[in-house]
C-alpha cells in the first residue's frame, strides 16, 4: 500500500526528493510542539488530489518520506509536517526551514514564520532571536490560542523557522509563495530585511517584524504598511554615539596633549553599515564638520571612511591603512566580523604608541567581543557602544522574559534582539486577536498592529496579561502595549516611536566579560539625556 502511494504522489513534477522533506527528532507535547528536520527538499506541494484536513496531509507527507529511497541512511523518518491549503497538501518545512513549533495538525491553525540566520558567524546571535520567537508562540497557544468570533473556540499558532545562512530569498520564497504565511519574525539584518521586503513580502501582502535591523532606510520602503521595526533606528541611536565621541574627544585631546583627534569609520557595506555610517555625518570633531578638509575632506584629514564587503576573505587593505593611520577612535559598523576581522586583527598588527577607542553597534555585541577582550583589561576599558535598553516602563517586562528564557531553555538571554523577537512574536498574536473577524492577511495584521497603542488598558508582553490583552483587542478596545524594550507603538513608517539608547560597556563578574551599561542614556520620544559615562569595571 505504501508503495503505491508513494508511486501515486510522486506523479507530480519535482516530487522525486519531497521524501527528503524531514526527519522528526523532537516532539515536545501538543502546547510546546517543536518538530526539527535533518534533511529537506525544496518540494511544497505533495500530492495532486484534492485534501480536507492537515492531518490528511501530514499522513501523506509522512507515507512519502518513509518510503522515499532517499532517506535510508537517514534513520528513522517520524512526522513530516503538512497542511491543507487551498485544496492542496503543502509542506511546512524545506532544506531552509526545519523546524516547526505548534499544533500543525489543528485545521484552524495560523502558520507564521521566522528568519534568521542561525549558522555561521552570527548564529550566536540568531539562535536565541529564534528561540525567543518560538518561546511566545509556546505561551499563546498554551494560554488557548487566537481568539475567533466563535464563542468557545480559538486558533493555535505555528511557527514555521527558517535559516536564511545559504539562501535567503529561497527560504523567504518557501514561507511566502508555498506556506502563505500572512507574517514573519525577522530577518536579523537591515540588509536582509530591505531584500525580503523588496523582493518577495511587499508583493505577497505580508507583514515582516524584524527585531534587530537598525537601518532608517527601512523606514522609507514604500511597502503598503507591511515592514515594522522592533527596536529604534540608527538615526535614532546616533546622537548618543555622537555626544559620547565628543566627550571622548576632549578626554583625548587632554590626557595625550592632542590639538586634533584621528577618527576611523569602518563599516560592512550594506544597509547595517551604511545606516550607521550616514548618521554619523551629523558628527562635529576637531572643532569642524565631519565633511570639512581638516576632517574627512581631504586626503591627509583626520578622518578615514572606508566600507568593507562581509563577504571578503581578505581584510589586509583596510587593517593595513589603519595601522599606518593610528586613529585615537574607531568607529565600527557591522556584526560580529567587524570584532573577529576587523577590531582583533587591528589590536594584534598595531605598532602605534596610543591604541585606540572603540564605539560599535548592538548587531556586534555578542560572544565574539566579549572572548576579544577577555583577559585584557586594557582593551576591554577602551570598548563601548550603543544599544537599546529596557525603558523604565519595560524593566519588568524584561525581567520577566530573562527569567522565562532561561527556564525554557537553560542560559540567559544576553545577544541583542532577543527580547524584540519576542515582542514580535507577541505582537502578531495581539494584531490577530484585534482583527479576528477580518480574513488573516499581513494587511489586516497590520491594522492589527495599530490596535497596540493608545488605550487606557497597559498590556505588557508575556503570559501575564495575554487573556486580557486579548478579550480587550477582541472587543475592539486599543490597548497600550508594552514590550520588553520599548512600548508597541510605531510611526506611520513603522518605526518605533519610543525606547531607550545606553552607552554600554564591558565589565567583569569574576574571571568572565559581561556587558553593562554606562550609565548614560537617551531617550527617544522626549529627546533628553541622563546620566553620565561611568567605565564598567
Amino acid at each position: 500500500m505504501h508503495s503505491i502511494l508513494r508511486g501515486a504522489l510522486l506523479q507530480v513534477g519535482g516530487l522525486a526528493s519531497v521524501g527528503c522533506l524531514l526527519s522528526c527528532n523532537s516532539v515536545l507535547g501538543l502546547n510546546k510542539l517543536s518538530i526539527e528536520s535533518a534533511v529537506g527538499s525544496d518540494a511544497a506541494v505533495i500530492t495532486p488530489v484534492g485534501c480536507t484536513t492537515n492531518a490528511e496531509c501530514t499522513t501523506h507527507a509522512t507515507l512519502v518520506a518513509a518510503n522515499d529511497p532517499a532517506n535510508a541512511d537517514a534513520g528513522s523518518v517520524g512526522k513530516v509536517p503538512a497542511i491543507c491549503l487551498e485544496g492542496s497538501c503543502v509542506t511546512l518545512t524545506s532544506q531552509d526551514c526545519t523546524t516547526v513549533t505548534g499544533d500543525y495538525e489543528n485545521d484552524m491553525a495560523i502558520v507564521i514564520g521566522s528568519l534568521f540566520a542561525t549558522q555561521g558567524t552570527t548564529a550566536t546571535q540568531n539562535i536565541p532571536r529564534q528561540q525567543s520567537a518560538t518561546l511566545a508562540i509556546e505561551e499563546i497557544n498554551a494560554a488557548g490560542g487566537i481568539p475567533t468570533t466563535t464563542a468557545g473556540t480559538a486558533r493555535p499558532l505555528v511557527m514555521v523557522s527558517c535559516n536564511t545562512s545559504v539562501d535567503l530569498t529561497r527560504a523567504a520564497n518557501h514561507l511566502v509563495n508555498d506556506v502563505k504565511v500572512p507574517a514573519i519574525v525577522g530577518p536579523n539584518t537591515s540588509q536582509d530585511t530591505l531584500d525580503v521586503s523588496n523582493n518577495v513580502t511587499i508583493k505577497a501582502g505580508v507583514a515582516v517584524l524584524s527585531p534587530s535591523a537598525v537601518a532608517a532606510s527601512i523606514s522609507d520602503l514604500i511597502d503598503n504598511d507591511l515592514t515594522w521595526l522592533m527596536i529604534p533606528s540608527d538615526n535614532q541611536r546616533a546622537q548618543l554615539m555622537i555626544k559620547n565621541i565628543n566627550d571622548l574627544e576632549t578626554t583625548l585631546k587632554a590626557q595625550r596633549g592632542l590639538t586634533s583627534v584621528k577618527l576611523s569609520i569602518i563599516y560592512r557595506s550594506d544597509a547595517l553599515g551604511v545606516g550607521t555610517q550616514t548618521s554619523m555625518n551629523a558628527l562635529t570633531i576637531n572643532q569642524a564638520p565631519l565633511a570639512s578638509p581638516i576632517n574627512a575632506g581631504s586626503a591627509t584629514g583626520n578622518v578615514h571612511i572606508d566600507p568593507y564587503d562581509v563577504k571578503a576573505t581578505d581584510y589586509s587593505p583596510i587593517l593595513t591603512k589603519e595601522v599606518a593611520f593610528a586613529p585615537d577612535i574607531v568607529v565600527l559598523a557591522g556584526t560580529a566580523e567587524s570584532v573577529t576581522k576587523v577590531l582583533s586583527p587591528l589590536e594584534q598588527q598595531w605598532t602605534g604608541t596610543n591604541r585606540p577607542y572603540y564605539y560599535l553597534i548592538d548587531p556586534s555585541k555578542g560572544p565574539e567581543l566579549l572572548a576579544a577582550v577577555t583577559g585584557n583589561d586594557d582593551l576591554r576599558m577602551r570598548v563601548r557602544g550603543t544599544g537599546t535598553k529596557p525603558g523604565a516602563d519595560s524593566l519588568a517586562v524584561s525581567n520577566t522574559f530573562s527569567i522565562d528564557f532561561s527556564v525554557r531553555y537553560g542560559s540567559s538571554p544576553t545577544a541583542s534582539g532577543t527580547g524584540p523577537s519576542y515582542d514580535a512574536a507577541y505582537s502578531i498574536a495581539y494584531a490577530l486577536a484585534a482583527t479576528k473577524d477580518l480574513p488573516v492577511t499581513g494587511a489586516n495584521i497590520a491594522k492589527g498592529l495599530r490596535k497596540l497603542a493608545g488605550g487606557s488598558v497597559t498590556i505588557n508582553t508575556g503570559t501575564q496579561d495575554l487573556l486580557s490583552a486579548f478579550s480587550s483587542l477582541a472587543a475592539g478596545q486599543n490597548v497600550n502595549g508594552i514590550g520588553t524594550y520599548c512600548p508597541l507603538d510605531w510611526d506611520d513608517s513603522g518605526s518605533v516611536k519610543g525606547g531607550t539608547i545606553e552607552m554600554w560597556c564591558i565589565g567583569t563578574q569574576g574571571t568572565a566579560a559581561v556587558f553593562q551599561s554606562s550609565g548614560l542614556t537617551f531617550d527617544i520620544k522626549t529627546q533628553t539625556y541622563a546620566g553620565s559615562y561611568v567605565q564598567c569595571m
